[in-house]
């Protein structure tokens, strides 16, 4: 059978057991991937885990429900764990801990401009800031939220200040030019104003982490995307 013979070469020619390899391809089939399908993304799965020094069970499931959260196809496997991959080499997080941000940030996610990428490049730079997995997926998906359907208060503050999240057509521009108008618009304000307008637009909870990203330079966003964008192989 075509299972068990993808499991039993892995055995042989991974760091992973037989065992493992068969324990992942059962998750893959309970994420639906059929007997094809799942022998061709075993091999994904295997550097992933292998990557992020994690369990090969857990890896495969990490992905799938990761990629199932957004909305991703199967074709999309294996540039969405190179950039799995890329993410955590090249930012202050593990493919674990990036997995659980994403899981936690889900479909809100799907509103980016940039996609993955983006995604990917916000949950780096908050991991940067010591704001990792569950924790940076929820602040992610809070700030998305916060400037994608802004409560009265936050449009009209916004609006004040001359920053919108969105361009002509009605689509969310990236985050990263957001910000950047956020910054310049704040940097006219006192402390105590620049606080109350933060205060508006971002829940509470949330400040540290506009703050770690308002706080970034547009050089190390372009940086860190850059690396996230060409990274085929990783």
């Amino acid at each position: 059978d075509v299972l068990s013979t993808a499991a039993k070469q892995a055995g042989e020619t991974t760091k992973f057991s037989a065992t493992q390899a068969g324990d992942a391809l059962n998750y893959l089939a309970l994420a639906g991937y059929d007997a094809n399908k799942a022998v061709e993304a075993l091999p994904i799965v295997l550097n992933t885990a292998a990557a992020g020094g994690m369990d090969l069970a857990y890896a495969s499931d990490l992905i799938t429900d990761s990629m199932s959260a957004l909305g991703l196809g199967m074709e999309e496997l294996s540039s969405f764990s190179d950039r799995l991959a890329v993410t955590s080499q090249k930012s202050n997080t593990n493919v674990a801990q990036l997995g659980e941000a994403i899981l936690t940030v889900g479909g809100t996610a799907k509103t980016l401009s940039g996609d993955v990428v983006e995604m990917n490049t916000a949950l780096g730079i908050l991991a940067d800031n010591g704001i990792k997995g569950a924790e940076g997926g929820t602040a992610l998906r809070n700030v998305i939220l916060s400037l994608s359907a802004p409560t009265d208060k936050a449009a009209g503050m916004l609006e004040q200040l001359n920053v919108t999240a969105f361009d002509a057509a009605g689509n969310m521009r990236p985050l990263q030019d957001t910000f950047g108008d956020l910054n310049t618009a704040l940097s006219k304000l006192s402390d105590q104003e620049k606080t109350a307008a933060l205060n508006e637009i971002f829940n509470k909870v949330d400040l540290k982490s506009v703050n770690a990203l308002l706080g970034t330079s547009a050089e190390r966003f372009d940086e860190l995307s850059g690396y996230i964008e060409n990274c085929e192989g990783a």
